[in-house]
């Protein structure tokens, strides 16, 4: 799928060779998994998945966008294969660019010497990539972070209440979860994405339309032929 907008954009592979931090590049991950969330919850996932296949627009890494995608299957269980794919798809492509080793990585190499690639990946993220490499985990890294950044706010309310003598922790004393929503770019996505949402409406369209219009026949046909029996 093409999108019709143009927008000034750069090639992820292109975007990296000088945009390389770490801080630069867990920002764009997180972005690139927050895109291809977008895009599983419309019904679409990735059919070439590949640097050269992913864009940087207007310089910005929060607009990310996938050149090449297919419609989900109807079926649950190829539904969620294709995600788990995608997912572990994307982590391949991060764990490559960390370690400066995309070029020649392979998955089963990249499963079974995961320990090899860990010294080159943030020390926050290595139990996420881990999990999905190894555990086949189908979660987003935004989900991921915002799980754990949930727990980190609850350990230190509870090492607070600690120091307080009969204190309970801030989770507990305020009678509430602490909830960590994960980052979204919708409003962004929408417009990169725009033709999965037009496409979309128009189905939606065809299906309430095209039944109108059939009922619609018949009952003027019906309505002919009733006229035409008064005559005879």
């Amino acid at each position: 799928m093409n999108e019709s907008k143009q927008y000034s954009s750069i090639r992820l592979s292109d975007w990296i060779v000088e945009h390389n931090k770490e801080d630069e590049l867990k920002e764009l991950f997180l972005n690139v998994d927050v895109a291809l969330k977008y895009i599983h919850e419309h019904g679409y996932c990735i059919e070439t998945f590949y640097p050269s296949m992913i864009e940087v627009l207007n310089g910005s890494p929060k607009q990310i966008q996938f050149k090449k995608l297919m419609e989900l299957p109807k079926d649950l269980i190829q539904k969620k294969k294709f995600v788990q794919e995608d997912i572990f798809n994307s982590s391949f492509i991060q764990i490559g660019i960390y370690s400066n080793s995309l070029s020649s990585l392979k998955p089963e190499f990249l499963k079974s010497n995961f320990d090899s690639f860990s010294q080159f990946i943030p020390t926050d993220m290595i139990p996420y990539y881990r999990g999905v490499v190894q555990r086949g985990a189908s979660i987003y890294l935004c989900d991921y972070l915002a799980e754990k950044k949930k727990r980190d706010v609850e350990q230190l309310g509870d090492e607070m209440s600690s120091s307080e003598k009969g204190g309970n922790s801030l989770v507990k004393s305020n009678g509430h979860n602490i909830y960590i929503e994960p980052v979204t770019n919708n409003r962004i996505n929408d417009q990169i994405y725009k033709q999965i949402n037009d496409y979309k409406d128009s189905a939606f369209i065809r299906i309430m339309v095209v039944p109108t219009i059939v009922l619609l026949s018949v009952l003027f046909l019906t309505l002919i032929v009733f006229v035409l029996s008064c005559f005879h």
